[in-house]
């Protein structure tokens, strides 16, 4: 069977304003999950209270199905309700590219790139596959989790030891569906204020917005030149 590369248009995925800005390609939505690395995962409480908390996420593309994992700490309360087969959520991930700045305050806008996912939470062990597995497979997506962060890092740090695997909470959603919305370029401004000589002198167009990592800071106790994958964060 083909893996479906997009998202099927839903009442509940679709974008309504400026509709030509969505997109529902799997691969465009991956790509800012992978850029973002933190998303804003939201749900319902078992008291029927929204909540929102922002966490890292690792993204997995198995035959064309999308699934996210975050970790936390296994007692977490937000790790307990998530943790729950079927738990609805909705995650979020967004990337600031540029201010905007027009002639007039209600032109203003923000560059950016952003995807919303629906779906439910998946303990592992929920397919076949995975019976009696769910330790092993815990541990083989908390490396997912380490690489989505630190690309490389995983084969320079110990790996984690039975206590801190159980110690730790790994949320699994799986993507039932999403979309994708980007803004560029610059401002909209009305041709009326473009014909407007009285405000020629306002400084209209983009400042750019890039995300930098700054030198490495080592720990006293390191005497040697930091790695490569280290380095590939600046």
């Amino acid at each position: 069977m083909a893996e479906e590369k997009a998202f099927d248009k839903t009442p509940l995925n679709t974008v309504g304003r400026l509709p030509a800005r969505g997109s529902y390609d799997k691969d465009v939505i991956k790509s800012i999950i992978e850029e973002a690395k933190v998303g804003h995962v939201a749900w319902v409480d078992d008291e029927g209270l929204p909540q929102c908390i922002p966490m890292l996420g690792a993204v997995e593309d198995i035959d064309g199905d999308l699934f996210i994992y975050f970790h936390g700490y296994q007692a977490a309360r937000f790790v307990k309700s998530l943790s729950e087969q079927g738990t609805r959520m909705v995650a979020t991930f967004t990337l600031i590219d540029g201010y905007v700045l027009a002639l007039s305050h209600f032109h203003h806008s923000m560059n950016y790139r952003s995807a919303v996912l629906h779906g439910f939470s998946l303990p592992f062990g929920s397919f076949a596959h995975e019976k009696g597995k769910e330790t092993e497979l815990k541990a083989e997506k908390f490396k997912l989790v380490v690489e989505a962060a630190v690309p490389g890092r995983w084969e320079h740090a110990r790996t984690p030891d039975d206590t801190e695997i159980a110690s730790t909470g790994l949320i699994r959603m799986q993507v039932e569906t999403g979309s994708a919305k980007r803004r560029e370029g610059g401002p909209k401004d009305e041709k009326k204020d473009l014909e407007d000589p009285a405000l020629k002198h306002i400084w209209t167009g983009v400042v750019p917005v890039t995300r930098t990592a700054g030198a490495p800071e080592p720990m006293d106790f390191v005497n040697f030149a930091p790695p490569e994958h280290v380095l590939n964060l600046q």
